[in-house]
């Protein structure tokens, strides 16, 4: 700034909410200056724990109707940054998690030329079959050797906590993998770790009531996860009592949104956002989220996921926390194969067409501008 206006009096500005990526110039108050600037660095050939924003995807062997199986090539020319490679799962209780592939060899060949463009890639663990994740106290070793050699021998990056269902009850098997987590990030700080719970396991009431429930995690590893991705699709019906402030605001009229309101998606996806991360709400009393650590995650569309993303959903709920200040760090979608494909789909009763990398294209729009 100096060398642009050398009449500066650099004693009288000052800098304030210094990050790695920005910092916010001001006056020091002695009246000389007034107002103030938001200065955002541009970091080139940056390791992503620089880069505010994420997209992240999953990503499996398997296919279906709707989705096709992208090459690593195609995935490399997206803006996904964050890959989360599915699943690493217990076929029972109480046996080591494995990770099954087709060809191993191909797993490990896109995984280095994913990280070669800059992208991390993460081996998830759970799934919508891993109810089975179980594990006693006394294998606490056993298991940290597991996630290591699948860890080594691919080269991951971290490791998503996806577990799903019953397995959620068993708390002892929760502290075990945390104690596993916090020992290996303990050990290799670069070691990633992020969360991906379904709706229902965020209430305090969850733990409490001795549900299945993401709090045990959220607490323990606090100090650990680079960001939680919570599931705002499938649900089945499940959503937050509206504050009345909120009614207000939106010009709502239930007491009560669901995901599987179609007409009030992306209302939907600000107030969850809203009360997981800012707005502590009484009647919902969700476990809160630093929003600098919050992805929100959504289904690609209604074939990958109940209650699914729409062009329209994406961009109102952006405009809606951006109003109101707040920022997360990006979004997530189940699942990058269904983002790769292109053709009619049924959506909400309808015959729709979609276009390839979709939901790529709304968090170029959205989320991905606020690093620029």
């Amino acid at each position: 700034m100096k060398e642009l206006n050398s009449e500066l009096q650099v004693d009288s500005i000052k800098l304030s909410n210094t990050t790695n990526s920005k910092t916010l110039v001001s006056s020091n108050g002695n009246g000389i200056y007034k107002g103030s600037v938001e200065v955002v660095f541009e970091l080139k050939d940056a390791p992503i724990e620089t880069i505010d924003k994420v997209l992240v995807g999953y990503y499996y062997e398997w296919g279906g109707a709707a989705q096709v199986k992208p090459s690593f090539d195609e995935i490399a020319n997206t803006n996904y940054n964050v890959i989360d490679i599915s699943f690493l799962y217990s076929p029972t209780a109480y046996t080591m998690p494995v990770f099954q592939l087709w060809n191993p060899a191909d797993m490990k060949a896109g995984i280095k030329l994913l990280q070669s463009k800059g992208k991390k890639v993460l081996i998830s663990m759970g799934g919508a079959t891993g109810s089975e994740m179980r594990f006693r106290s006394d294998q606490k070793n056993e298991l940290k050797q597991t996630i290591l050699n699948v860890v080594n021998e691919y080269g991951f990056d971290g490791l998503d906590i996806d577990w799903e269902g019953s397995c959620l009850t068993d708390r002892e098997s929760q502290q075990v993998t945390i104690d596993v987590l916090k020992e290996i990030k303990d050990q290799n700080p670069e070691f990633m770790i992020t969360m991906a719970p379904e709706m229902l396991y965020l209430s305090n009431k969850s733990e409490k009531d001795n549900k299945g429930s993401y709090i045990p995690f959220l607490r323990e590893l606090d100090d650990y996860y680079d960001w939680i991705n919570p599931q705002f699709y499938n649900g089945w019906g499940f959503g937050p009592s509206i504050e009345p402030e909120d009614k207000q605001r939106l010009n709502l009229s239930m007491d009560y949104i669901t995901n599987s309101d179609v007409n009030h998606r992306a209302e939907f996806y600000y107030l969850m956002t809203k009360y997981l991360t800012t707005k502590y709400s009484r009647l919902n009393d969700f476990w809160l989220i630093d929003p600098d650590r919050f992805v929100m995650g959504a289904s690609t569309n209604e074939p990958a996921g109940a209650g699914a993303a729409t062009e329209e959903s994406i961009k109102r709920s952006y405009q809606l926390l951006s109003e109101v200040g707040i920022y997360t760090k990006g979004l997530m979608t189940w699942a990058i194969n269904f983002d790769a494909y292109e053709g009619m789909i049924e959506s909400n009763g309808q015959q729709v067409m979609f276009k390839k990398w979709s939901f790529e294209s709304w968090y170029n729009d959205t989320h991905n501008k606020e690093k620029k």
